[in-house]
């Protein structure tokens, strides 16, 4: 039996002659096309793999950077607090104006956020920088 229709008899010559070699033309097209596919394919996926693997880096090095921020931030806390610590036990502390003490405060964090403006900190920081400071007439701050 034969695997498909029949050709009508009145089929020129000439597509007679290339029946046989169209199928095998059209066979080899098919088999290239899906070899290129799969080239392409793994193509793909060591691109995948390689975009992967820079995105995991990014993300390593964005982890890294946010523990070594934190801990300079624990260490800077630390810090702050100890110096607060010491100049809150003297005496002409207590003396000082609060506005004063707040100003001082103020100072100290600026001039932090201006040391470690490389460090990103100033994004952490941009609650307090944009805003300025005034006493009102009772002498207490208003945040602007």
């Amino acid at each position: 039996m034969a695997a498909g229709p029949e050709p009508p008899e009145w089929e020129p010559r000439w597509r007679k002659a290339l029946r046989g070699k169209e199928n095998k033309g059209s066979v080899e097209i098919m088999r290239k096309d899906l070899n290129d596919a799969r080239d392409l394919h793994g193509q793909a996926e060591s691109a995948a793999a390689v975009w992967k693997g820079h995105v995991m880096d990014r993300r390593k090095k964005a982890l890294t950077d946010y523990k070594k921020l934190r801990t300079f931030f624990v260490e800077e806390e630390e810090r702050f607090l100890q110096e607060a610590e010491k100049e809150e036990g003297s005496p002409e502390d207590e003396d000082a104006d609060p506005a004063e003490r707040f100003r001082s405060l103020l100072q100290a964090l600026s001039d932090l956020e201006r040391r470690h403006r490389n460090l990103g900190l100033n994004m952490l920081l941009q609650i307090l920088s944009p805003r300025r400071t005034e006493t009102n007439a009772k002498g207490r701050f208003i945040l602007l």
